[in-house]
């Protein structure tokens, strides 16, 4: 995050660790003449004008550099009133903590936007309650965390976090003291990422909340530039923190349990957080990406507690033995080996991590192998995704990107404050290449932070929206991709968590198997769709399905036609899903 490997003295910024200027920087002329990737054409066109979107993230910055305003906010495309339809949830910043006078001028509130149906949406946060949330806004994360079947909001914020439930109705129902998740403490947590998942196999979503640095205002720092001028610090001048594990208590409870699961002693600096099961045991782990720490992967003992094996893992540090600047988080099982594969985005002059799943409880960072620890090193991201955007089998790879120095002449020469996004296409050998050819819209630089995925007009192929900091909320349509097969599973638990939150699921078509699981959080402060969705290419129909379902069951299912959304309870056979009008549009020639 806000500072590199190289740690400069704690009064200034230098740009000495940034990379060499690239040979090109990434236009709309240099994507329209790149070569193709894909089979078929496919680009990103930014529609959130066109779809009534009119919100944008501010921070608040005050001119005073201080360290908070660099590295917000969130957001999340779920379905809040179970129509079938992705609605989009953003958080808002500022004013800063301890903002006074003309510091406290504010023009939005974090926003709810209801998906229509018809490729636009309707503002409707007063609505569903929505409209007063506190605090300097940080992050979001949704989840049915009392299994009623209505999908909740959990909101991080500097100054106390917002548990909302979801009534049914169209509203929500802040319930944060009551169930116990404000996040308060005497540490100055300033808490960023949170994720979902039971790690108990008890059938109830429990919380994990990433804390970053310990930060107040009395606490900021003075740092500036070589040639004299403000800047923001690095984050080495602010001590590290504890994040905190909260277990569902099954009654709309939670009990803080950190220290018990031996999560309270663990320092660190934490952005990004991701529940896998990396060893296929059934039990849900922890990923933690900390900045210029080492990492944290929480092995799950099964008895409540957790050990950290970041270190012996192999996915504590960067290539050279030393930390990195993790941020985002994506995870993935890019060589279709049945194994949940991470992925993290650092500084700009750092590689961005691609760590390899071997299935004997190491992983292999493949970094350069992969050809993305090489990529336009230029570019610092925050926010990424796995998903298959091409629908040709392999997942892919998205990246939002924007620098926190906003003096480009600290930069250095070719480092932009505003960047571009960055599309990876899976090559189906272990690499990836960068589709720029794809990118559409995406290629409009912004000061990029959080990013979620998920197919907001039912038509088969994924969009993004991404949060860019003092600029529009961007909502990317992807035109194209559906013009290979493929098929969309919402899955319901009845033993497992309603949300089958943890779900692993394996696919064979006439290509061979992939694997996704049902995940409660990645990327950055930000929520995905929860459904899954497999790229068939040019099968007409996946041959099998086999689901690992929370807390143990497995599930063995038939053929499935291709461009459909299937709703699968647990348990039962896979049907036409309910909710959904699909709009699949006469792609494939």
């Amino acid at each position: 995050m806000p500072g590199c490997k190289r740690e400069p003295p704690p009064d200034h910024f230098s740009p000495s660790s940034m990379p060499p200027a690239p040979s090109t920087i990434v236009t709309r002329a240099h994507a329209q003449a790149a070569p193709q990737l894909t089979a078929r054409p496919l680009r990103f066109t930014d529609v959130t004008r066109a779809s009534g979107v009119r919100w944008e993230y501010e921070n608040g910055a005050t001119g005073r550099h201080l360290y908070i305003e660099t590295i917000g906010g969130g957001v999340a495309l779920f379905d809040y009133n179970n129509d079938g339809l992705l609605d989009i949830f953003a958080v808002q910043g500022g004013p800063v903590p301890g903002a006074t006078g003309k510091e406290r001028r504010f023009n939005q509130k974090s926003v709810l936007y209801r998906n229509n149906g018809d490729g636009t949406f309707t503002d409707v946060t007063v609505a569903a309650g929505l409209g007063t949330i506190s605090g300097y806004g940080q992050g979001v994360s949704a989840a049915d965390y009392n299994n009623d079947g209505w999908t909740d909001l959990y909101v991080t914020t500097y100054g106390g976090n917002h548990l909302f439930h979801n009534n049914g109705d169209g509203a929500f129902t802040e319930v944060t003291t009551e169930a116990g998740v404000a996040d308060l403490s005497p540490e100055l947590p300033w808490p960023l990422s949170s994720a979902w998942a039971d790690y108990d196999n008890d059938g109830f979503l429990d919380l994990f909340v990433c804390h970053y640095t310990r930060w107040s205002r009395a606490l900021n720092r003075g740092c500036l530039t070589p040639n004299g001028k403000p800047a923001y610090c690095p984050p080495k001048t602010y001590d590290p923190s504890h994040s905190r594990l909260y277990h569902n208590n099954g009654d709309g409870t939670f009990t803080d349990v950190s220290e018990q699961a031996g999560i309270h002693h663990l320092w660190g600096k934490s952005m990004g957080a991701a529940w896998i099961d990396y060893d296929d045991d059934g039990w849900m782990d922890l990923f933690v990406t900390n900045d210029t720490m080492p990492n944290f992967l929480l092995h799950n003992n099964r008895n409540g507690t957790f050990t950290d094996v970041g270190m012996t893992s192999g996915v504590g540090m960067g290539m050279n033995g030393s930390p990195l600047a993790g941020m985002g988080i994506g995870v993935g099982d890019y060589n279709n080996d049945g194994r949940e594969d991470l992925f993290v985005v650092n500084f700009a002059g750092e590689p961005k991590s691609v760590l390899d799943n071997r299935g004997n409880g190491i992983f292999i960072n493949r970094a350069y192998d992969s050809n993305l620890g090489s990529s336009n090193l230029q570019f610092l991201g925050f926010g990424l995704e796995c998903f298959d955007y091409d629908l040709d089998g392999f997942q892919d790879l998205i990246y939002a990107n924007g620098h926190v120095m906003d003096d480009p002449a600290s930069l250095g020469e070719g480092v932009t404050y505003a960047q571009s996004a960055q599309l990876f296409h899976n090559q189906h050998n272990g690499r990836f290449a960068e589709d720029l050819r794809s990118l559409g819209d995406l290629a409009e630089p912004v000061v990029g932070r959080g990013l979620a995925i998920g197919d907001y007009d039912n038509d088969g192929d994924i969009d993004v929206v991404i949060v860019a900091q003092n600029s529009p909320l961007r909502l990317l349509r992807n035109d194209g991709g559906a013009a290979n097969h493929w098929i969309t599973l919402r899955l319901e638990g009845v033993h497992a968590n309603r949300d089958a939150i943890g779900a692993k699921v394996s696919v064979w078509t006439a290509h061979g198997r992939q694997t996704q699981w049902v995940r409660g959080g990645s990327s950055y402060c930000s929520q995905s769709d929860l459904r899954v969705t497999f790229g068939l290419a040019d099968a007409t129909e996946a041959l099998r399905l086999v689901i690992r379902w929370p807390r143990g069951r497995v599930q063995k299912l038939g053929r499935l036609a291709a461009d459909q959304f299937y709703w699968i309870r647990e348990g039962a056979e896979a049907a036409p899903d309910p909710r959904v009008v699909s709009r699949v549009q006469p792609e494939r020639q």
